[in-house]
């Protein structure tokens, strides 16, 4: 019950939900024991009202529900979402092939603001009164039952991307620039809203970026570098490179390169209670985190699951300094940023004055101006799990030297771009996430975190690069979803 937590807040990475499964969307309701809710929670879910929300959640959500967090982050799920995304409007009922529980809705809803086609999916429990013990936002697939679109020509689809980013701009949903490629070439890029809304300092295309944990793709084409010139094997273990002031070396010994890269290691995350109560200028080099690592414990046996995780991907930073003989930051410097001709790019420490960097800004009614910046939240330095700074020109330099096979021979960058269904990523390579969607390989990954949106996605056979850099909490979503969708009707 507790993915409702995360679903809400984070809507999926890659391809619009359901894209590849069979479904047919009609607009009669059916007659389930969820659909009794549908309407009152649409209608408490637009209201904005947190007095109403909390109501509704008192009597309808089922106990293992509730449980699942304070009723105080519920109430914020669900009034957060209405004012990211404005009303959400019912379209249709997504009806799949493949049978599913008779305790389960999915419906399609349209969003006002953010013009968007989400999946909301609603459980209950089997016996009466049929209480919610399950809720599920996510980006969906448009629905089957529209009128068919047109094709469209590139020229056709920027025009179309223009409009939507100045209307989202408009709105105060966007803030932050944007990049569309097709094989070399800029078909279009914009940047949007403010850098510094103290100074009115505007955004522009070599604003720099929070990358959130874009990092990790750096981070990984580091590790295969090592891997290509025979100085490292996917198979060594970590206690080759950590000693145990990282970890316990009955730990450290189960765990291998390619679990780091996977997030099948079984670690965790870093950013936990300690990080988030102590001066974050206790942490700029990899060796400053030590403290916040050396308790983890394994969540599960390295290679048996799956989960993200920021502390495998960071101690790969720590193997990139024992076998390189450089502190991590130098060596993606010299060894990734400079041979992609990437000028603009590295892990700033945030207590330095940079020029042109972005301050991430994310909503808060409380305060006169209706934001709070993430000055005090955030990395003070950015390191191998994410927190570096970019922009859109760079990354799109990035994006070719990868492609292009300058960073990596054509079959390193395969691996990296490769699923690894054995280590329980069928949709995550080394540190890349990958898609497939009608024939077509998409790979790339975002990031995010108070006041960071990010994301890449590079398309292997089509030849197209789409980035998204924003400085607004979830900004980069709807940009890169409507990307998505242009990119899908162009002929």
């Amino acid at each position: 019950m507790k993915k409702f937590v995360y679903s809400l807040l984070f809507l999926c990475w890659g391809l619009p939900c359901f894209a590849q499964s069979n479904f047919t969307d009609s607009s009669e309701l059916p007659n389930k024991p969820a659909t009794k809710h549908l309407e009152p929670f649409l209608q408490i879910w637009n209201s904005g009202d947190a007095e109403q929300v909390e109501s509704f959640i008192k009597e309808y959500y089922a106990s293992e529900l509730l449980d699942a967090a304070p009723m105080e982050q519920h109430i914020s799920l669900v009034l957060n979402t209405n004012q990211r995304h404005g009303d959400h409007v019912f379209h249709s009922v997504r009806n799949f092939e493949e049978p599913r529980s008779k305790t389960e809705l999915v419906v399609i809803l349209k969003t006002t603001r953010t013009e968007l086609w989400h999946a909301f999916t609603i459980n209950v429990s089997p016996e009466k009164p049929h209480k919610i013990n399950g809720l599920d936002l996510k980006v969906a697939a448009p629905p089957s039952n529209l009128p068919e679109l047109s094709a469209l020509t590139p020229k056709e689809a920027t025009s179309e991307l223009d409009s939507y980013l100045q209307r989202m701009a408009d709105k105060d949903v966007f803030s932050g620039s944007v990049l569309l490629a097709k094989d070399g070439k800029v078909l279009y890029k914009a940047a949007y809203g403010m850098a510094s809304k103290r100074f009115n300092a505007p955004n522009n295309i070599e604003t720099k970026f929070n990358l959130g944990s874009m990092n990790k793709m750096f981070t990984s084409v580091a590790i295969m570098q090592l891997v290509e010139q025979g100085k490292l094997s996917l198979n060594d273990k970590l206690s080759k490179f950590a000693d145990e002031s990282w970890f316990a070396k009955e730990m450290s010994e189960k765990i291998e390169i390619r679990h780091l890269l996977t997030h099948s290691s079984g670690l965790g995350s870093y950013f936990n209670q300690t990080y988030m109560t102590t001066s974050k200028n206790l942490y700029r080099s990899l060796d400053d985190y030590k403290p916040l690592i050396v308790d983890e414990i394994l969540r599960f046996e390295p290679g048996s699951d799956n989960a993200y995780s920021n502390t495998g991907m960071f101690m790969l930073g720590v193997v990139i300094e024992k076998v390189s003989g450089q502190d991590y930051f130098s060596y993606i410097r010299d060894h990734i940023y400079k041979p992609a001709g990437m000028i603009n790019s590295d892990s700033y420490e945030m207590d330095q004055p940079v020029p042109n960097l972005a301050i991430g800004y994310s909503p808060n009614p409380d305060n006169d101006s209706g934001w709070s910046n993430n000055l005090y939240k955030s990395v003070l330095k950015g390191g191998p799990a994410g927190g570096g700074f970019s922009t859109v020109e760079d990354l799109h330099r990035f994006a070719l030297a990868l492609t292009e096979f300058k960073l990596l021979d054509r079959e390193y960058t395969e691996k990296i771009y490769s699923p690894k269904p054995d280590l329980h990523s069928p949709n995550y390579g080394y540190g890349f996430g990958v898609r497939r969607h009608a024939n077509n390989r998409i790979i790339g990954h975002n990031g995010g975190f108070v006041g960071i949106s990010s994301n890449m996605d590079i398309y292997l056979d089509q030849g197209y690069i789409s980035i998204v850099l924003s400085n607004y909490s979830n900004g980069s979503r709807p940009i890169e979803n409507k990307i998505r969708e242009l990119l899908e009707r162009v002929n």
